[in-house]
């Protein structure tokens, strides 16, 4: 199995993903027929229902989870939280994690199986 930290797949799928995404939503904007207000709504309607945009929102939502969990465990250490909100708190990061890991492996995997391909 390949170790690599959710950081680092995060670092690298930013990295990867900007150039294009920006030179696709540039190529859309010129050769759209809409107004200037509509290729703006239609870039941000395409924006929130691609593959990408699903990412970095399910990214987002990972890291707040794991933020989260941080908070509540210092709150519980200065007394301020229950045991219960810390094992919820924590199983919620560790479900988190888990869920990044599965991803991240099949994703790697799939680079993988698309490199193995001869052209």
């Amino acid at each position: 199995m390949i170790e690599m930290s959710v950081g680092r797949v995060a670092a690298a799928y930013a990295a990867n993903r900007s150039p294009i995404a920006s030179g696709v939503a540039e190529a859309q904007a010129a050769t759209s027929p809409l107004s200037a207000a509509g290729r703006t709504d239609a870039v941000a309607a395409g924006a929130e229902s691609d593959f990408g945009g699903f990412l970095d929102k399910s990214i987002s939502q990972a890291v707040d989870t794991l933020k989260e969990s941080e908070r509540v465990s210092l709150a519980a250490v200065s007394g301020k939280a229950s045991a219960q909100d810390v094992v919820r708190s924590v199983l919620a990061a560790e479900m988190t994690v888990q869920s990044v890991v599965a991803i991240r492996d099949k994703m790697v995997q799939a680079y993988q199986e698309i490199m193995r391909i001869a052209v």
